[in-house]
């Protein structure tokens, strides 16, 4: 059990440091061979290493104050640590052998979890030499330089970190391995439409409680992340809801992840992409009305509760024939009468997002590459 912030340890002969006992969140195979080019600012862990997102630029204040609150999350306190809520590479390690040994049949996830049960021990050096680092470099506070030797040590360590990023490429899952490269190029057309739909500043994902008459609209971010230190080259598209799970897309599934080791997957064959144009006035003018008030504060997480709409059934369309509704109105009034709807039935997953086109435009896209998958090209 971990008692003192700090403990003092011997790095290299005659030479010991004070070394903090805090967990330290590290870039260690983030993005491979490209991990040079993304600043500690610009990807933000998600409770365990090797998963988090890449914050992207936007102009929006409540996105940017999400992200404040996520970073801050990963700040130690001292409570946490002597409470053991810390992350821990023995209990990670552990509660992967645990999931790998309960099997499920489930081809991805087994892969997922060996690939991540590899490169974890590597991850935990780099980590232990990241702390070490930075004890070498508050030497520098006391004695305002570094001397000659204890810079060649902190050189060392910095090597045997470059050493372990080089050598984990070899053992880290890489998505382009799980499919044909043709195949993988034809995703790129669903990442790219992901994006633009991730830049929209209003989305929301829906609660609906156990008695089914209430729903609760939740602001949520859509981002492009990692899980599990599984590479891709052109990133993994990242969807959050209501309850707090993450959503990964891949070329042949669709992942849902409480954590870095309880997930599940599911075929990306076996699932419906559904999106229709809603009017928010009909939905909830509540959350179309606060989102202005909000815009300009750092609350990211207001509920608003409106009565289930589902009763209205297809009454709440503006038209089934959407190129028809693109004739009834010119584009600027129709922007402020819909939303974009996103539903995914068997998950029970449901998004409203203001750009309705963008998500008009990736689920056109998505639905494509699932006939593709279908179809075994």
């Amino acid at each position: 059990m971990k008692l003192f912030p700090k403990s003092r340890k011997k790095v290299a002969r005659g030479l010991s440091v004070w070394v903090s006992n805090h967990y330290t969140p590290t870039l260690f195979g983030i993005r491979g061979k490209y991990e040079s080019s993304y600043k500690s600012g610009q990807y933000v862990e998600s409770g365990s290493p090797g998963t988090g997102f890449f914050v992207r630029n936007s102009s929006s204040r409540t996105y940017k104050a999400f992200c404040q609150n996520e970073r801050a999350k990963l700040i130690p306190t001292y409570l946490d640590m002597v409470r053991g809520k810390e992350f821990d590479f023995k209990s990670e390690l552990a509660r992967v052998e645990a999931a790998q040994s309960a099997g499920n049949n489930d081809k991805w996830r087994d892969t997922i979890l060996e690939s991540y049960a590899n490169v974890l021990p590597m991850a935990r050096e780099a980590e232990e030499a990241e702390r070490i680092i930075n004890g070498i470099k508050e030497l520098a506070h006391s004695r305002h330089r570094l001397t000659s030797y204890q810079t060649h040590v902190m050189s060392s360590y910095k090597s045997k970190i470059a050493r372990l990023g080089h050598d984990v490429r070899d053992i880290q899952l890489h998505v382009p391995d799980l499919c044909s490269e043709e195949r993988y190029q034809h995703f790129g057309g669903v990442v790219v439409a992901f994006t633009q739909v991730a830049a929209s500043h209003r989305i929301w994902s829906v609660r609906t409680n156990y008695t089914g008459l209430e729903s609760s609209f939740v602001q949520v971010y859509f981002d492009l992340g990692i899980f599990d230190y599984v590479q891709a080259p052109l990133m993994t598209p990242m969807m959050r809801d209501a309850e707090g799970y993450k959503y990964f897309l891949y070329p042949d599934f669709f992942l849902k992840a409480k954590d870095g080791v309880d997930f599940t997957t599911h075929d990306l064959r076996e699932l419906t992409f559904l999106y229709r144009e809603v009017p928010y006035d009909m939905v909830s003018n509540m959350v179309i009305d606060s989102y202005y008030d909000r815009e300009n504060t750092s609350d990211v997480s207001t509920h608003i509760h409106r009565r289930n709409y589902e009763q209205f059934g297809d009454g709440l369309l503006v038209n089934k024939d959407t190129k028809a509704l693109n004739e009834m109105e010119e584009e600027n009034k129709l922007r402020e009468r819909v939303v974009g709807e996103l539903y995914v039935p068997e998950l029970s997953l449901r998004y409203y997002v203001r750009d309705f086109k963008s998500l008009k435009a990736f689920v056109k896209e998505i639905n494509r590459y699932q006939e593709e998958l279908k179809s075994g090209k």
